[in-house]
């Protein structure tokens, strides 16, 4: 039997060893991942709640309102009068500045207002009215508010997510639904495992603190919530620590865990794309990706919509009816109004029969974008194998590097004229400047370089063989794909191991944040003896490394096998390729244990 890792062209160790056995992600509790930010801190949830002092508190940039206009305006709203009137400047800047303090004064309010000039007097006023969410006036209003910073005053919300076997579009949709705010309000760095206890942050274009601390939902929680001036943005991070477990460790296998362990630390691994990349089902995101960028739009319908083994009852059934009838509306009736990338297809098809065209564009372009890149990631791992088995483990000449050695650690990997500008071929007076680590692979597309070594003929002929010229660019725009750089090979940071034994097989090994906070200890192992063997990784990863390519690399067992789940803890798989119903789709581009930089466009 073919193992699936080689189905994605993951085949390479990169150091030598024999390795060991083990389990990983036996327990939820086994994989814990916190989010690294921007600055290099490890982000924690410390506590529930508020961090930042009550709005009512904090001296607005814009100033604070004057007391007695406070006062009449709190009396307008316990009033049951409809409006209330009050005068403002002539000057504009100074009209502008009262509009702010305001809305600072009353955040949690709905108030419209709306400017007004006395026709007889030529006296400005501001008309202040009652208004609801969805009133027109006032979403244009918000809009306006949201979109121009008021000389600096906080506008946002920042907060720690923790969650339990809970995705992060999920949990953050379901954050959403408790503030009564689209999820594309809620912004993040990156998304995280669903089959983890991870901890990351979160910005919300909210006013109400006490609000969203008030969210309490099983299996996610949220605290240290402070003001921001700015949200994040997707890729706002320097990368992820993972604190993980690896299980049913053989007891004779003590001195082959710590040289392995050694060896990962002092010598890293291959940077390929996970499995998670490629998706869970028979058919591989990236096939989606090349019927995509070979225009074949009926093809990659019937590949979205084609049956799954493992799909379940409603999505099976639905997929049933489409193969046996072709009818699109007959589909969608079994599927309800479940939001998803088949009910998009279906949607549109039903609309526009045979417009197979109109009904991709019907999903939305970072979940297509998904299937694109997925192409791109299938490539890189060919080639990533084809590297190192052919060229070895050393720089060579006609490698792409950074003009500047070492830079292949740079916590985001810059692209297009800026990538292009710092990154060059490797001469030969140069190869004793460098090292493997700062040998570059390129995602290929229209805007970047390609090493002058046999690894740029080997990946053209695969696209050749495949119909796809990733060097032009794409009649449809979206699938035009820029291209960006990857290291070959890279090191975790900070590593710390430690061996346990313990009588107990389902025995907590490790503490989340959520555990600390709930007053959780473990119970007592031992270093030296006991019926059960585990050995305990702590590590460093930067951001769009995949954490279960670096244990493949640490056990040399492939990551196809090393997974699994107590029945106690069942790690549940979304329904077909389910997405939450209304949702704003962020790019998950890369792993779900790991957090996601900008994808490459």
């Amino acid at each position: 039997m073919v193992d699936k890792e080689t189905l994605f062209g993951i085949s390479e160790y990169f150091a030598s060893g024999i390795g060991f056995d083990g389990t990983l992600k036996s327990r939820i509790s086994d994989f814990l991942v916190n989010e690294i930010d921007t600055d290099g801190n490890v982000v924690h949830l410390t506590r529930l709640g508020v961090d930042t002092p009550a709005a009512s508190e904090v001296a607005p940039a814009c100033g604070r309102l004057d007391p007695q206009l406070v006062a009449k305006i709190e009396a307008f709203l316990h009033s049951n009068d409809a409006n209330l009137l009050i005068e403002a400047s002539e000057d504009k800047n100074a009209r502008r500045l009262l509009h702010q303090q305001i809305d600072a004064a009353f955040p949690t309010h709905k108030l419209l207002r709306t400017p007004l000039r006395d026709a007889s007097t030529g006296v400005h006023q501001i008309e202040i009215s009652r208004a609801s969410s969805r009133t027109p006036a006032f979403r244009r209003q918000e809009a306006t508010r949201m979109n121009r910073s008021a000389d600096g005053a906080s506008h946002f919300l920042h907060f720690i997510l923790y969650k339990e076997n809970t995705d992060t579009m999920e949990a953050v949709h379901r954050i959403g639904q408790y503030l009564r705010l689209p999820p594309k309000c809620l912004q993040y760095a990156g998304v995280k495992d669903k089959r983890a206890k991870t901890v990351q942050k979160v910005s919300v274009r909210f006013r109400d603190p006490q609000r969203l601390a008030g969210f309490n939902q099983t299996g996610v929680l949220i605290g240290n919530i402070a003001y921001a001036q700015k949200q994040l943005q997707l890729g706002d991070l320097t990368g992820n620590r993972f604190r993980l477990v690896i299980r049913e460790v053989s007891l004779t296998d003590r001195t082959r865990v710590e040289e392995a362990a050694r060896s990962f630390a002092e010598q890293g691994f291959v940077n390929y794309f996970g499995l998670q990349r490629f998706g869970t089902t028979e058919v591989a995101t990236f096939e989606v990706g090349q019927a995509l960028l070979r225009a074949e739009w009926a093809e990659a319908v019937q590949l979205i919509l084609k049956p799954r083994e493992n799909d379940n009852v409603v999505t099976a059934k639905c997929r049933a009816v489409w193969v046996e009838t072709g009818d699109a509306e007959a589909a969608l009736r079994v599927l309800g109004r479940k939001s998803c990338v088949e009910g998009f297809v279906l949607k549109e098809l039903a609309r526009k029969k045979d417009d197979w065209l109109a009904a991709l564009q019907a999903v939305p372009r970072n979940m297509r974008m998904m299937y694109v890149h997925s192409y791109q990631s299938y490539l890189w791992n060919l080639t990533a194998s084809y590297r190192i088995r052919e060229l070895g483990r050393k720089p060579v000449v006609g490698d792409l590097v950074y003009k500047t050695a070492s830079h292949g650690d740079a916590k985001r990997l810059k692209r297009g004229a800026d990538a292009e500008a710092e990154v060059t071929i490797l001469t030969e007076a140069e190869l004793e400047a460098y090292s493997i680590y700062d040998v570059l692979l390129p995602l290929p597309g229209y805007d970047v370089q390609f090493p002058q070594t046999p690894v740029t003929e080997f990946l053209l002929d695969i696209t050749r063989k495949d119909g796809i010229d990733l060097r032009s660019r794409h009649k449809i725009k979206d699938y035009s794909l820029s291209g960006s750089y990857r290291p070959l090979v890279t090191k975790p940071r900070d590593v710390r191991w430690e061996i346990k034994f313990f009588d107990d097989p389902d025995q907590m090994l490790l503490l989340s944040d959520g555990d600390v906070l709930n007053g959780v200890s473990l119970p007592p192992s031992s270093a030296e003896s006991g019926s059960y063997m585990a050995l305990i990784m702590e590590f460093n990863l930067l951001a769009s490394v995949y954490a279960t390519m670096a244990i493949r690399e640490l056990m040399k067992r492939s990551s196809n096998v090393l997974s699994k789940f107590s029945a106690s803890e069942p790690a549940e798989e979304p329904e077909g390729n389910a997405l939450p119903s209304d949702c704003f789709v962020q790019d998950v581009g890369d792993s779900l244990d790991e957090a996601a930089s900008a994808p490459s466009t």
